[in-house]
């Protein structure tokens, strides 16, 4: 009985640090409309590095991509290997894997993309020319955050942007 004992708990004390792993990651799946942005974008899309993207602001040549300082929508389709981000026209492709993915392929100006799991945070890094950028989505509730660091043309800019889910 003692040695049936030892034996259960040495198995349970060696799965219980990949269950401890095994988290289940949070699906951002949704039409999210910007809610807050911090700190703010200058009226009239001037954002820093990156350009500007005020919702309802006008004229930014960056409002409606993925390069935008705050998009006012982000739509999100996620499946267990795959995330993709819509930001206006624009839809980008991430594989959940961390590997690399060119569109279109041997261009040196096309967009690259790779994506990662940080515990149950997502980061999402993208670059195009001269242009790079990285997005940290987390859910609380029926909220998304996401802390968005672009850099363009030796400029920098860093939010916090703050998204609910219209559908």
């Amino acid at each position: 009985m003692k040695k049936q004992s030892v034996l259960w708990l040495t198995a349970l004390i060696l799965t219980l640090p990949a269950l401890a792993r095994a988290q289940v990651s949070p699906n951002f799946s949704g039409t999210w409309k910007l809610a807050q942005v911090d700190p703010p974008v200058a009226p009239g899309g001037a954002g820093g590095g990156a350009g500007g993207g005020v919702p309802g602001g006008g004229g930014s040549a960056y409002q409606d991509n993925l390069f935008s300082a705050a998009p006012a929508t982000l739509v999100i389709t996620q499946t267990a290997t795959q995330i993709t981000v819509e930001v206006g026209a624009e839809k980008e492709v991430y594989t959940l894997d961390d590997k690399l993915t060119v569109t279109p392929p041997d261009d040196v100006n096309a967009l690259k993309t790779h994506a990662h799991w940080d515990g149950a945070k997502l980061h999402l890094h993208f670059k195009k020319g001269m242009n790079f950028g990285r997005d940290i989505f987390s859910l609380t509730g029926g909220t998304l955050t996401v802390l968005r660091d672009l850099e363009s043309g030796g400029g920098s800019t860093t939010r916090t942007l703050t998204y609910t889910k219209a559908s």
